[in-house]
Parts: C-alpha cells; structure tokens; sequence
C-alpha cells in the first residue's frame, strides 16, 4: 500500500463479474468511489441478488463473488470513418492511445473487462454517434472470497 499522502485518487468499486461474458456490473448500492490505495474491507451484508448482464444474461452474486476493482474511463471518438482515436482516463491522467481501427479497437476492447457494457455494444453505438465514453477495470485490488486465484498481489 501506498502512500496516502503522495497515492493518486482513481475510481473504484464492488462489481460482479459475469461467468458467461467476462463483464463486470456496477450495483447501485456500492456506486464507484474515490480510492487512494487504503484497504478494502469486504461489504458486510450482502444476500444474493440476480444481476442483469449487458450480453443479456442474469448471473447469481453474493457477498463473497463480489470483487472491488479500479476503474479507468476510455473515450472513443470516431476520427473517420474508419477510424477511432482512444483515449484512457486513470488517476487524473489520460493517456492518448492513438488512433485504431475498427478491428484494431475490437481487438483492445476484447482484451479488457469492460463495466456495464460489451464490445459489440460499443462498436453498436460507435455506429449511431461519433463519441462514447465507458468504463473497464484497470486492476482487482480485492478478489472474490470464493476465487482465490483472482487476488493480485
């Protein structure tokens, strides 16, 4: 752990993740939160609930499935038509990740954990407008209680 003093502010939060697609879901009643690296302690109470998934399924989660992640923001803007410039949003910093082609961005966008969303989604939208801005996890600070090999160390 950090430095509290010199530890940059990012966004966290207790997600679920979903077995079937990979994506994580926000709860409202955990919304994301500023995080400076202190300890996570596991919510107290929570029964399982039946958690809606952007790729159309429903997934079971309790207190002990729930991971608490940092959370980073991309900004996707359609450049040309066929070409997006990304851009990622972390601990007050964003960082150009250059221009990407539709496969290119298909390619970067399967490769991460999205939160609420799925990359066929994205490229859906990216289709209606110009811009979108969403959010992927960046790191598990906390790993499910039932999966140990999610823990980072």
């Amino acid at each position: 752990m950090g430095n509290l003093a010199t530890t940059p502010m990012v966004r966290g939060a207790w997600v679920g993740k979903c077995p079937a697609c990979g994506t994580c879901c926000f709860f409202s009643r955990f919304p994301p939160t500023d995080y400076a690296g202190q300890q996570v302690v596991r919510p107290g109470t929570f029964n399982s609930v039946s958690v809606p998934c952007s790729c159309g399924r429903r997934f079971q989660t309790d207190g002990d499935y729930l991971l608490f992640v940092t959370i980073a923001s991309l900004s996707i803007q359609r450049s040309s038509p066929d070409s997006f410039a990304v851009e990622q949003s972390y601990a007050g910093t964003k960082t150009d990740l250059g221009p990407m082609s539709e496969t290119e961005l298909w390619r970067y966008l399967n490769s991460r954990t999205l939160i609420n969303i799925i990359p066929s989604q994205v490229l859906t939208f990216l289709n209606v407008g110009n811009a979108l801005d969403v959010d992927m996890v960046l790191s598990v600070v906390r790993s499910a209680a039932a999966d140990p090999q999610l823990a980072c160390s």
